[in-house]
């Protein structure tokens, strides 16, 4: 019994599904969380203040988190979501001049954080494989006496 575990645990199909799981967990750890509030210039407020979820500071030092904003003209519009019970969605709708608006900072990756991360992940899965390697495969001990059929 002891043997048929210790050769399912060296085949090469569990081999690959155990490297996959630890690619996907270190794609994983990479992606998440390793995203950065950043202050959009007004030069770029154009081409970079599309739909996606925004803060806005007003020159009155008032703050809006929107989970969607577009710019129309001379006016920033956002939609906020209303915290209501009920199964449909309910939305505020904000607009300001662009004149009243001090910072507009948008959340995105953080190629330098996330490329830390996943490198520190891949780092600690290959060395958890290569000291695993080393140590004879860390599996149940093995039986070295003659085999009975």
């Amino acid at each position: 019994m002891a043997r048929d575990r210790t050769a399912l645990a060296s085949s090469p199909v569990l081999r690959a599904r155990r490297t996959c799981c630890l690619v996907l967990l270190v794609v994983w750890a990479a992606g998440s969380g390793c995203t950065v509030l950043r202050e959009i210039p007004p030069r770029d407020y154009q081409a970079r203040v599309r739909g996606g979820p925004v803060r806005v500071i007003t020159r009155e030092g008032l703050s809006y988190q929107l989970d969607e904003a577009t710019l129309q003209g001379d006016t920033l519009v956002g939609y906020r979501r209303r915290d209501v019970e009920g199964p449909v969605d309910e939305f505020d709708t904000l607009r300001l001049p662009l004149d009243d608006v001090a910072t507009i900072s948008a959340r995105r990756i953080d190629w330098y954080r996330t490329g830390l991360v996943g490198g520190l992940s891949l780092a600690a899965v290959v060395g958890a494989g290569l000291s695993r390697q080393k140590s004879g495969g860390g599996g149940e001990p093995s039986d070295l006496g003659p085999r009975l059929p």
